[in-house]
Parts: structure tokens; C-alpha cells; sequence
């Protein structure tokens, strides 16, 4: 079990369990860090400048730290790992085992799955659900009530590795339906709809749905409100069976 660890500068109105709290960590009121959880873990670049000095205890990584950002009636879940020079806004939750890297910013009534990697400087806007397992690396942008299914994956270089990267930028109210991958420098239009397992290998339009492998404009969005509706409120029970 984790060694509970709360830097003298950090400020923390909420309840923290046994988990370590590094750097001028700033913790809201009404927020719960469960146990097993790193919030301020220094980013590699200060972590070599620790091995030059051949110290790399807890006591130099909180001295190092400069800690993170969490907002009010956040839920923290344990095995959650949270860099240095992340910023959460209040209400949002992680699942278990959750990793968000330094300079990524998540927005207010926000959801991390459990297993989810934010691997690098991920935006993040409000109310957006991703679900588990999904990956996010270094420059992807989400808008506001994003839907994000379980298994995505987002891309950022288009020639591995080239070091020259491309983030994927989601505009506000659309869906990633799970197992979806999206190829580097992708933007995903607003309230589109990228269905399961597609390869989106082109900007996808505002208010379109895309699917298939490379993926390829099927409907509206409007068609596929239409059809959720249809299946939301059929009465007949579904089939089990034999």
C-alpha cells in the first residue's frame, strides 16, 4: 500500500487517502482523492534534472514538483497518476488506473474512464464522457460534450516517427463510437458521428455520421437522432436465446 505523503505546499480542502500529494498541489473543497493515487508527479524533464543530482526521493521529486490543479467535488480514483502542470476543473471524475500527463486542462463535470491515457498535453472541454481505455496523446483537442466510447484511439503522427506531430480536434457534441481510430491532424465536425470501429482518415463534416474502414459519410446527424429516437422508444422486449 501507498505511503500517504502531503506536501507542506500544497493546499488541500478535500479528503485524500493514502495517496502522495507533490508540489503546490491545489486540491478544491468536496473533492475526493481515494487511496493510491500520485497527483503532482514530476514530468521527465524534471525528473533528469534529479538524477543529475543523483536524488531522486520523495522529499526532492515534492521540491521539484510544481503540483497540480484540481477543482471542487472532483473524485479522484485510486490508481489514478496526475503530472505536474495539469489543470481539472470542478465535478470531474476518473475512473481507476487513469494517467494525464503535464500540461493537459479538463474542463468542469468532465469523466475519465478507468485506463485511460491523456499522454501529453491533452485538451479537454466541459461535460465530455470518455469512456474506458481510450487513448488521447500529446496535442488532441476535445470540445465541449464530446462523447469519447470505450477503445478509442487518436493518432498524432502521421509518419512514425517524424517528431513533427498533428493533433485530432473534436468539435463540440460529437460521438466516437468505440474502436474508432483517427489518423493524425483529423478534425471531427461538430455533433458528428464517427461509428464503431471506423478509421477516420479525413475531416469528418459538422452535423454528418461516418463510418467504415477508411470511414465515409453514411446519414445526418439528423437521420441518426431520428433512428435513436426509433430505438429508444420501442415497447417490445429484446430477443433472448434459445
Amino acid at each position: 500500500m501507498m505511503t500517504r505523503f502531503i506536501s507542506p505546499k500544497a493546499v488541500v480542502n478535500g479528503y485524500v487517502g493514502d495517496s502522495v500529494i507533490l508540489g503546490e498541489t491545489l486540491i478544491g473543497s468536496g473533492t475526493l482523492i481515494e487511496g493510491n493515487v500520485i497527483i503532482g508527479h514530476p514530468k521527465e524533464e524534471t525528473l533528469r534534472g534529479l538524477i543529475s543530482l543523483s536524488r531522486v526521493d520523495l522529499q526532492r521529486c515534492n521540491e521539484a514538483s510544481k503540483g497540480a490543479r484540481i477543482g471542487r467535488g472532483c473524485i479522484i480514483r485510486s490508481g489514478t497518476v496526475i503530472y505536474e502542470d495539469v489543470t481539472i476543473g470542478d465535478h470531474v471524475k476518473t475512473g481507476h488506473n487513469v494517467l494525464i500527463r503535464e500540461g493537459s486542462v479538463i474542463g468542469n463535470e468532465s469523466l475519465i474512464g478507468t485506463g485511460t491515457l491523456l499522454d501529453g498535453s491533452v485538451k479537454i472541454g466541459r461535460r465530455v464522457i470518455i469512456q474506458s481505455n481510450a487513448y488521447l496523446p500529446h496535442l488532441t483537442v476535445i470540445g465541449d460534450d464530446v462523447f469519447i466510447a470505450p477503445n478509442v484511439c487518436f493518432t498524432n503522427d502521421p509518419y512514425p516517427e517524424s517528431g513533427r506531430l498533428a493533433g485530432v480536434k473534436v468539435e463540440e457534441g460529437a460521438i466516437i463510437c468505440a474502436n474508432a481510430t483517427l489518423l493524425p491532424g483529423i478534425r471531427v465536425g461538430r455533433r458528428s458521428v464517427v461509428g464503431a470501429g471506423s478509421v477516420v482518415t479525413e475531416d469528418v463534416p459538422d452535423e454528418s455520421v461516418v463510418f467504415g474502414s477508411p470511414s465515409r459519410l453514411r446519414m445526418t446527424r439528423e437521420e441518426f437522432d431520428r433512428r435513436r429516437r426509433i430505438w429508444k422508444t420501442r415497447n417490445e422486449e429484446p430477443k433472448q436465446d434459445v
